[in-house]
């Protein structure tokens, strides 16, 4: 029966996610809130079930969202950070909190380097003639570079006080607390 309940929560929490994730292929300016928003599925699925679930969850919203957003970039942020920050942040917080924070900055900023990437690929195929464009696309990516590391550093925090009132407040509220 347990394993039915964590099926049924996982298949509700992936739905969530792919709903998330939708509003913000829709509503463009909020991509990068749609990806961390549809993350905390994976927040709760990793702290209430844990083990293979949180990656099942990760997986379905990732292809799911793949296959049916009209907008990808949600969907690519969620691939790339979103989904799958949650998890490496509860193995990292096990660490020693200087090597959990080196940790999470070089998993941030792989991710980061990974999109810019991608970006200044799918760029240089549209401006392959402009050079002048592309020489202020290297400045702009430095500021994006620091301003997303900080950004970064609050989400990372912000992320740790939702959790907090999550476990201390919402399981109790929702009955959560034994139901697994």
């Amino acid at each position: 029966m347990k394993n039915t309940k964590k099926i049924a929560l996982s298949a509700i929490l992936s739905a969530a996610g792919v709903v998330v994730l939708l509003t913000g292929s829709f509503l463009q300016v909020l991509d990068l809130s749609a990806a961390a928003i549809a993350g905390l599925a994976v927040v709760v699925a990793v702290i209430e079930m844990g083990g293979k679930y949180p990656v099942m969850i990760y997986i379905t919203v990732s292809l799911v969202s793949m296959l049916i957003l009209p907008d990808k970039m949600p969907a690519v942020f969620f691939i790339a950070f979103g989904g799958i920050y949650p998890m490496l942040k509860a193995s990292f917080e096990k660490l020693h909190p200087a090597v959990s924070w080196v940790l999470k900055f070089s998993m941030f900023n792989a991710a980061l380097l990974l999109l810019i990437f991608f970006m200044r690929l799918l760029l240089s195929r549209e401006l392959f003639n402009l050079r002048e464009e592309l020489a202020f696309l290297e400045t702009f990516e430095i500021i994006v570079f620091l301003l997303a590391n900080f950004m970064f550093l609050l989400y990372d925090i912000v992320m740790t006080k939702i959790i907090m009132i999550y476990i201390l407040k919402a399981r109790k509220l929702l009955k959560l607390e034994n139901y697994f």
